[in-house]
């Protein structure tokens, strides 16, 4: 029996957790990406700036957090792009890291984490079509947000 996993499935469900926790928020996702050659991925994402910075630092931690739920790590590197947007962000936002820096990390990450829990489901089926096609369009993520599986 030939086995339908063509893709990385810890790099699916990273970017299955950022596409869910920024429909979660309301912004628009778009074509989500998994590559076999080096494990990478994408997900397009319209620009969150403006949203609040705990909201912006979730949708960051999002793939780490359904990483985690989904106990599927992936390399420390994969985070590596996330937690300097968040150290970017924080900065941006003039907030000293040292002293607020923890705690808007640890609620963020918290927000991303029940969010993901809530969607769990629609999580597993997004990952499960990335790990078998490599990637998601627009209109398939709304039709799996919505519970509406397409064969």
């Amino acid at each position: 029996m030939e086995s339908t996993e063509r893709y990385p499935r810890s790099t699916a469900y990273h970017e299955a957790g950022h596409a869910v926790v920024a429909f979660a928020l309301g912004l628009l996702v778009g074509t989500i990406r998994v590559r076999a050659d080096d494990a990478g991925g994408t997900t397009e994402i319209e620009p969150s700036n403006h949203l609040s910075l705990i909201d912006q630092i979730a949708l960051c931690y999002a793939g780490t957090a359904a990483e985690h739920l989904f106990d599927c790590r992936i390399h420390d590197w994969a985070s590596s792009m996330d937690n300097l947007k968040i150290i970017k962000l924080i900065e941006h936002h003039g907030v000293s890291d040292e002293k607020h820096g923890p705690g808007l990390r640890a609620a963020a990450y918290s927000w991303a984490l029940t969010h993901l829990h809530k969607h769990r489901s629609k999580i597993a089926n997004l990952a499960e079509r990335l790990v078998e096609f490599g990637q998601v369009d627009p209109v398939e993520f709304l039709r799996l947000m919505q519970g509406k599986e397409n064969s």
